[in-house]
């Protein structure tokens, strides 16, 4: 019994662990976009002055002792995968620094809100856009 217990909890450890730190949540019918070049995606902490379309939203999680630089790539790797032209941070638990604060929080996935992140105190989220 205690081996299938330890069994049993290690393999929830190890599930747990696969959970990806960065996670995409795409607008109701949201355009797909082909990669872009992740030394070209733009992190913005205001609304952009050209036309654009904001079609997903990124939030990352990342470990503790990462490197603003880190934090920043991972964001900008993630942005590119997804063919974002720019990422426009909206929440930033990390260097509560200046975010943009737009209309697309209310798309977000209902099971993942604001409180989540107030409790965990290590987020940063962003709306991908892509350039007209």
């Amino acid at each position: 019994m205690m081996k299938r217990t330890f069994v049993l909890f290690f393999l929830v450890l190890l599930l747990a662990a696969c959970v990806s730190p960065v996670r995409v949540y795409y607008f109701p019918g949201a355009r797909h976009y082909p990669p872009t070049k992740t030394s070209s995606v733009e992190l913005l902490r205001w609304e952009p002055q050209r036309p654009y379309e904001a079609f997903a939203e990124i939030r990352y999680d990342p470990p503790r002792g990462y490197s603003r630089n880190e934090v920043e790539w991972r964001l900008r790797e993630k942005g590119a995968d997804i063919g974002a032209d720019a990422l426009v941070i909206s929440v930033d638990t990390i260097y509560r620094e200046r975010v943009w604060v737009g209309p697309y929080h209310y798309y977000r996935n209902p099971h993942v809100g604001r409180a989540v992140a107030v409790v965990r105190d290590f987020i940063i989220e962003a709306v991908a856009i892509r350039y007209h």
